[in-house]
Order: structure tokens, then sequence, then C-alpha cells
């Protein structure tokens, strides 16, 4: 199966996608999806900074910092999920949960894709937001990529799988990072200053 066949059946078929992550868990297929929200996800970043601070030197900043915290984010969430399915009485071993979580990024790559389109239009339709309309509209697609891919739907099925967990262990711990994700992202999002 291509990189592009299984993001296509991750975004389609969650359980079929995540199926095989046990016996051969897809490490390539995982880094080269992170690599890509990484990648959409900075651009994002850039834009926006470019757009609000109108400097170059503070958006490549921007973009570096978005690109790394992808990938710190990927670990984290790998050992926040691997820890947990552990005391749960997971079967599964880190290359599974290192496959499973990359791979959960590939919701996150549209979402990210439909983000850079928020921020680019809503500069030119919006350049004053006094009622903070983006930051709302952004916060919405956050936790739908959330509630999507990291730490979402495809996690859940990714745990089951990958670490043979029962669906109520797995929708546990998926559940309760979800809500600790989301919470986070509220606060931050600016959205209700």
């Amino acid at each position: 199966m291509s990189v592009f066949d299984r993001f296509l059946l991750l975004l389609s078929s969650p359980d079929d996608a995540m199926f095989d992550q046990y016996e051969s868990p897809s490490l390539g297929h995982a880094l080269i999806i992170v690599s890509v929200y990484a990648l959409i996800s900075s651009l994002n970043s850039f834009l926006s900074a470019s757009i609000k601070s109108g400097s170059m030197g503070f958006s490549l900043i921007t973009f570096f910092g978005s690109f790394l915290t992808t990938y710190l984010t990927w670990a984290f969430l790998t050992m926040l999920f691997r820890l947990a399915s552990e005391v749960m009485g997971g079967l599964g071993e880190l290359p599974n949960i290192v496959a499973v979580v990359g791979l959960s990024a590939a919701p996150l790559i549209v979402t990210s894709a439909v983000s850079i389109v928020i921020t680019v239009g809503g500069a030119l339709a919006l350049p004053d937001d006094p009622e903070l309309i983006l930051p709302k509209i952004s916060l919405l697609i956050s936790l739908i990529g959330m509630g999507w891919g990291w730490p979402g739907i495809l996690c859940y099925f990714g745990l089951k799988y990958a670490e043979r967990l029962h669906e109520a262990k797995a929708a546990t711990i998926v559940l309760l990072t979800f809500l600790a994700g989301g919470l986070y992202e509220i606060i931050n999002s600016g959205a209700f200053e």
C-alpha cells in the first residue's frame, strides 16, 4: 500500500487503516504524514506571523518553531499513549504506537490546509476583526482536527489495534487526552478575549 493510499484510507475508514498496526507498524508512512503535516502547519504559522507582524525574521522563527513543535507533539503523544496503554494492559510495543500516532496526523494535514485558506482569506476579507470571528473559526478547525486525528478517532482505533486494548480503555485514554488538549486550545486560542 502506498502512503497516499494509506492517507486516503485513514481519512475514509480509520478502522481499516489501523487494523494492521500491531503486526506491521507503518513507520515510514507515519514519518511522511507527520512531515507533510509539519510543513503545512508551519506554513500556516509563517503566513499568520507575516500578516500580524510584517517581520520576516519573526515569521521564519515561527515557521521553524511550529515545525519542531509538530515533532515534539508526536513524541509527547506517543509517550503519553504508550504509558497509558501500559497501565491499561496494552500489549503493543513502542514502534506500534509511534506508527499509530504518526498516522493519526493525516486529518491534521486537511485541517491545516483549511487553516491556510482561513488565514489568507481572513486577512483579505477581515483585516480588522473586532468580533474575533477568525480566531473562533480557527479554534473550531483545531478542535475538529483534534477529534479526528491527534488525539481523536484515529488514535482510538490505533490504540485498539496496535496496543490490543479493549474499546472502553482505548476510548478512555483518547477522551481524557482530547479533553485536556481541547481545554488547552480553548484557553490559548484568543477567540474569547
